[in-house]
């Protein structure tokens, strides 16, 4: 019955289908949904413009007329309790920043290329020169400094003589 009801819509029955359709279309509710679907396509395919619904006052009266949930109050600690806190808070930063500065790395094995050498190496020598390099290559995992990181920025400079 669907098809007889989408050609009433398309204007497309005989004269005594549509008379039958109608009556189908009174008894039978599922029938009138699909007739109104079928409305609701044809509109969007012709691009009426009635389909644009502005929902804002609608909304805005059923935001006005709902009820005001309050939350509660929430209440600060007050006296000795707020000293407490903060005295805690303070004794708490001052410790991790004290256990970050004074945590030392590791000690690590010296390197076999340093190691083998016995004497210092004199400025203006190939030796120096090689050191020089490897402490370039190197300077940014030294943990000489108290800083990490901060290697990366000083410049190492070398006097030849």
């Amino acid at each position: 019955m669907k098809t007889e009801i989408s050609c009433l819509f398309d204007n497309e029955l005989e004269l005594h289908d549509q008379r039958l359709a109608l009556d189908a279309l009174r008894g039978d509710e599922e029938l009138r949904c699909a007739w109104d679907r079928y409305q609701l396509i044809g509109d969007t395919l012709r691009g009426a413009s009635g389909l644009a619904t502005n929902l804002t006052p609608g909304v805005m009266t059923s935001l006005h007329d709902e009820p005001t949930v309050l939350a509660p109050i929430m209440r600060r600690p007050t006296g000795v309790l707020r000293n407490l806190a903060a005295l805690a808070a303070s004794l708490t930063g001052v410790a991790v920043v004290g256990w970050l500065a004074l945590s030392q790395p590791a000690p690590q094995a010296p390197l076999p290329a340093l190691a083998k050498s016995a004497q210092p190496a004199v400025a203006g020598t190939p030796e120096s020169e090689r050191m020089q390099e490897f402490l370039m290559a190197h300077q940014a995992y030294s943990p000489s400094s108290r800083i990490q990181g901060g290697a990366s920025y000083i410049r190492t400079i070398a006097v030849s003589r």
